[in-house]
C-alpha cells in the first residue's frame, strides 16, 4: 500500500518534470478527453458552497534539504531600496493543499485496467502579474495589466528505467503527457481540487499514448537503451513565501514610454520606430509525488527601443536597445535611454549610406553585445546534456545543438577560456541579472556549474533526462521541448578568459593579425539581429515564402552593426553582414579577450530566428515576455576566422510619396 501524499511529504516515488520553463506562457483551458475522467464520477470534487479547508499536515522533512537560497533571499530584502510587496492573495495554503489532496487521490486511484499506474505526479502553479505600455512618437500605442493563474500537471508512466518522456508522438507532437488549466484568481479550494482532477485525468491518457507509441517506435527501430528515463534526485522544501517589490504603476510606464518615444519625432531616416517598458513578477509553486514542495517569484523590468529605415537600395534596415534588470531602478536614466534612443537614430542614418558587405574570411572581433550574440547562437546551445527527443527528424534534431555531448574530457575551446554557469547568482560585471532561480524546472535545486576549465569541457548543463549511465541533474531543467521532457540549458553564463587586455589593443591585434593573413581590415561586429525584438508583422504571404525559402536556419542571426576596422583605427560601417555556420572547432582558435566585460539580460526562445520573424514580433509591440531568462556575463572575443558575406535582401520598394510633413 503506497503512504498517502501530503503537500511537504511525499510518497519516495520515482519522478517526473515539474514545470514548463518559458516566462509568461499563455496557457488556454484544457478540453479533456471525449471518453470522460477515468475517476468515479461520484469521487470527484464537487462545484458548490465551500466546506472549510483542513490544514494537511507539515513533514519533518528530514530527507528534503531546506533551500540555501533562503539566507541570501533574507539578506537580499535587507539590501533592498524598494519596499517589499504581499505574498499572493489568489493562491494560497488552501489552494496548494487542495491540489496536494488530488495529487494523493490520483496517486492511489487513477487507473486504466490493463494499463500502467502513473509513477510520478508533479504540478506547477504559476501566477503571473505583469503591466505592459507601448508607445510610438510620443503617443500610447497599447497599455494592459495580464494577471492571471495557470495549473499544469506532468504524469510520467512506466518506471524510471523506461517511461514516456521525451518521446515526440509521430502525427501527434502535442502529446505529451502535460495538460494546463486557468484559476480564477478568486478559486476556492473547491475549484482547485476540480480543476486539478480534469488536468491529471487528461495528462494520464497522453501518457499512456505516448508510452505505447514509444515501445512501439522501439520495436520497429530495434533500439535497446540502456540509459535510464528519469533521474531519481532528493526532493526539496521551500515553502516559505519570497517576497519582491511591487510592480511600477502602468500609469509611469506609459509616461516613460511616451516620452522616450518622443525622440524619433520628425527624423527622417526613420520609417517605423516603438519604445515598450515592461513590469512583471511571476510566482511559481512546484508540489511533486516525490515530496518537493517549492516556491519562488521571480521579479523584473524592462525597457526595449526599436527604429526601423531602408537603405537606398530598398533594404530594410533594424536597430535595437534592450535592457533588464529586477526592477525599474536596475535600468538605465531617462537621459541614458534617451541616448541610446538617438544612437539608433544615428546608426540607421549611417546604415542607410553604408556598403553591402563582400565575401570574407579571416579574423573577426566580437565586441560587447556582438560577444554576447555569438554565445547565443553558436556556443550555448550545445551545452545542455540532454538527449534529443526520440522521434524528432534529423533537421529538427539539429536545433537541439548536441555538438559537445560526446566530448566530456576534451579540448574544446581554446586553453584561454572558461565557462561556467550560475542560476544562484544575482549580478555580474556591475549588473543585475534576471536568469536566477531557486529550483529548475523538475524540482532540482539550482546549482553552480563549471562547464569548461581551461579549454576542457568538465560537464555539461543537465536535466533529469539523462545522456549517459549514472547521470544526474545539475539543475538547469529549463528548456522545454517537443517530447515533453526539459533539457538543460544555460542561465547565467560566465566567461573568464586569461591574458586579457585593454579593447583598443584587442583592436590592434586584429588589424594586426588580419594584415599577417594579407587582408587590407579586420571586421567587428557589435550587435546581432534579434528578431523577437525586431520582426514586424508587415510581411505580404510572397514575402512570407521568399523568406521561408531563403532562410538557413542552422546560421547565426544577421549581423545588424559590424564594421570594417583598418590599420591605424578608421572604422567603415557596413550592412547586410551574415556569419556562415560557426562550427565548434572555430572556439579552439579565440586569439584573445578583453578586460572590459559585458552583461546582459535576454530572454532565450525556443523558436528559431526564422519562427520568430514568421510570427511577427511580440504582440501589441511589447517587451518580449516568451523564453527563458537569461543572462551572459562575457569579454570582448577575438576568434581567428569566420566566414562571412554580404547581403542585400530583404529589399523592399520605397514609399512612392515622400513622409508626411506632420
Amino acid at each position: 500500500m503506497k503512504p498517502t501524499v501530503s503537500r511537504a511529504s511525499s510518497a519516495r516515488i520515482p519522478g517526473i518534470p515539474g514545470t514548463r520553463g518559458t516566462l509568461r506562457t499563455f496557457a488556454t483551458a484544457l478540453g479533456v478527453f471525449t471518453c470522460g475522467a477515468l475517476l468515479a464520477p461520484g469521487a470527484a470534487p464537487a462545484a458548490g458552497p465551500e466546506a472549510p479547508a483542513q490544514k494537511l499536515p507539515k513533514p519533518p522533512g528530514k530527507d528534503a534539504p531546506k533551500d540555501a537560497a533562503k539566507a541570501g533571499a533574507v539578506k537580499d530584502a535587507a539590501k533592498a531600496q524598494a519596499p517589499l510587496g504581499p505574498p499572493s492573495k489568489a493562491v494560497t495554503n488552501e489552494i496548494l493543499d487542495a491540489v496536494a489532496e488530488e495529487m494523493n487521490r490520483a496517486m492511489t486511484q487513477l487507473e486504466i485496467p490493463g494499463a500502467p499506474k502513473p509513477y510520478h505526479i508533479a504540478y506547477k502553479i504559476t501566477e503571473v502579474d505583469v503591466n505592459d505600455c507601448a508607445a510610438s512618437l510620443g503617443f500610447t500605442t497599447s497599455k494592459r495589466n495580464r494577471h492571471f493563474v495557470n495549473l499544469e500537471a506532468r504524469v510520467r508512466v512506466g518506471t524510471s528505467t523506461f517511461d514516456n518522456g521525451n518521446f515526440v508522438v509521430p502525427g501527434a507532437d502535442e502529446l505529451d503527457a502535460v495538460s494546463t488549466i486557468n484559476l480564477p484568481l478568486e478559486a476556492t479550494p473547491r475549484i482547485a481540487r476540480r480543476a486539478t482532477w480534469l488536468v491529471t485525468d487528461a495528462a494520464y491518457k497522453e501518457g499512456l499514448i505516448q508510452l505505447r507509441a514509444k515501445i512501439e517506435a522501439r520495436r520497429a527501430s530495434g533500439t535497446r537503451g540502456d540509459i535510464p528515463g528519469w533521474t531519481i534526485e532528493k526532493p526539496v522544501v521551500s515553502e516559505e513565501a519570497v517576497l519582491v517589490a511591487p510592480l511600477e504603476p502602468l500609469d509611469d510606464l506609459e509616461t516613460r514610454a511616451k516620452s522616450l518615444s518622443s525622440v524619433f519625432r520628425d527624423q527622417a531616416a526613420i520609417r517605423d520606430s516603438r519604445v515598450a517598458v515592461t513590469s512583471y513578477l511571476e510566482r511559481r509553486w512546484y508540489l511533486t509525488t516525490e515530496g518537493t514542495s517549492v516556491t519562488d517569484t521571480r521579479r523584473a523590468s524592462g525597457v526595449v527601443i526599436v527604429a526601423s529605415g531602408q537603405a537606398d537600395d530598398g533594404q530594410a534596415l533594424h536597430q535595437h536597445f534592450l535592457r533588464y534588470g529586477h526592477t525599474a531602478a536596475d535600468l538605465p536614466s531617462e537621459a541614458e535611454l534617451k541616448g541610446e534612443a538617438r544612437k539608433l537614430v544615428d546608426n540607421i542614418t549611417a546604415l542607410a549610406k553604408a556598403p553591402v558587405m563582400e565575401h570574407y574570411s579571416g579574423p573577426v572581433l566580437f565586441e560587447g553585445e556582438g560577444a554576447v550574440g555569438l554565445l547565443r547562437a553558436t556556443l550555448a546551445p550545445h551545452l545542455g546534456g540532454t538527449p534529443v527527443p526520440e522521434g524528432l527528424n534529423p533537421q529538427e534534431a539539429k536545433t537541439f545543438g548536441g555538438a559537445l555531448t560526446d566530448k566530456v574530457g576534451l579540448k574544446v575551446l581554446a586553453t584561454s577560456l572558461s565557462i561556467a554557469d550560475d542560476p544562484t547568482a544575482r549580478d555580474g560585471a556591475g549588473r543585475t541579472l534576471i536568469g536566477g532561480y531557486k529550483i529548475d524546472d523538475e524540482g532540482v535545486a539550482a546549482q553552480r556549474v563549471e562547464v569548461i576549465k581551461d579549454g576542457v569541457l568538465k560537464t555539461l548543463l543537465t536535466s533529469r533526462t539523462p545522456s549517459a549511465k549514472n547521470q544526474t541533474s545539475n539543475g538547469h531543467a529549463r528548456r522545454t521541448a517537443d517530447g515533453g521532457a526539459f533539457h538543460g540549458s544555460a542561465t547565467n553564463l560566465f566567461v573568464t578568459g586569461k591574458a586579457a587586455v585593454p579593447r583598443k589593443v584587442l583592436e590592434q591585434r586584429l588589424t594586426a593579425t588580419a594584415a599577417g593573413e594579407g587582408l587590407k581590415y579586420g571586421v567587428v561586429i557589435r550587435r546581432f539581429d534579434d528578431a523577437a525584438i525586431t520582426s514586424a508583422p508587415e510581411f505580404s504571404r510572397r514575402e512570407l515564402v521568399a523568406m521561408i525559402k531563403s532562410t538557413d536556419q542552422q546560421l547565426p542571426p544577421p549581423a545588424i552593426l559590424a564594421y570594417k576596422l583598418y590599420p591605424g583605427g578608421k572604422e567603415e560601417l557596413v550592412r547586410g553582414v551574415q556569419l556562415a555556420e560557426v562550427p565548434i572547432r572555430a572556439w579552439k582558435d579565440v586569439l584573445g579577450v578583453s578586460k572590459e566585460l559585458t552583461a546582459y539580460n535576454f530572454l532565450a526562445a525556443n523558436e528559431s530566428q526564422l519562427q520568430l520573424r514568421l510570427i511577427g514580433g511580440t504582440d501589441d509591440g511589447f517587451v518580449p515576455s516568451g523564453g527563458i531568462e537569461s543572462g551572459i556575463v562575457t569579454p570582448d572575443l577575438l576568434l581567428k576566422e569566420i566566414d562571412l558575406g554580404g547581403s542585400a535582401a530583404g529589399g523592399r520598394p520605397a514609399p512612392v510619396l515622400p513622409k508626411p510633413a506632420k
